[in-house]
């Protein structure tokens, strides 16, 4: 085998997906630290999903995993965490006893209150430092690369 002298990935940018992966790390590290200086110890930027996915009158579990890109399995985790621990109430669907409809209580409000400003602020302070232009494509790229078909044939070489 050959010694190799350089590599080759040392000489390139980062890649996006770390620097995608690294921004999101942020957002979550920032929404963590608001999390528990509110006095929510016991909630984390991992449970956003929930919180992002609710409808205000609630929501099926099979709907909140859908929306968040999850399995029913995980998305249900997170459902009996924050049951647990009073963020959420879960009581059969009225129109389909089978069912389990999610729906926020009062302290689960205030969590989203206090997400909802916390990346209000990270938007803000994003836009003032590349520019509200900048943010919108960047937005919109993002929303774009999300909805593009994932890439199934990939070349081994």
């Amino acid at each position: 085998m050959v010694k190799r002298l350089t590599n080759p990935l040392r000489q390139r940018p980062l890649p996006l997906g770390s620097l995608l992966s690294a921004a999101g790390q942020r957002l979550s590290a920032e929404l963590d630290a608001a999390l528990r200086e509110a006095g929510f110890t016991d909630l984390r930027a991992a449970h956003a999903p929930v919180f992002m996915a609710i409808d205000a009158d609630g929501t099926r579990v099979t709907d909140l995993a859908q929306r968040s890109a999850m399995s029913k399995q995980a998305m249900g985790e997170l459902i009996r965490y924050l049951d647990a621990h009073g963020y959420v109430e879960v009581a059969p669907d009225p129109g389909d006893g089978r069912a389990k409809r999610v729906a926020l209580t009062e302290r689960g409000w205030a969590a989203v209150d206090l997400g909802e400003r916390v990346i209000s602020e990270y938007d803000r302070r994003l836009a003032a430092a590349v520019g509200a232009d900048q943010v919108a494509r960047l937005r919109e790229t993002l929303y774009r690369i999300v909805a593009a078909p994932p890439q199934r044939d990939r070349d081994p070489s």
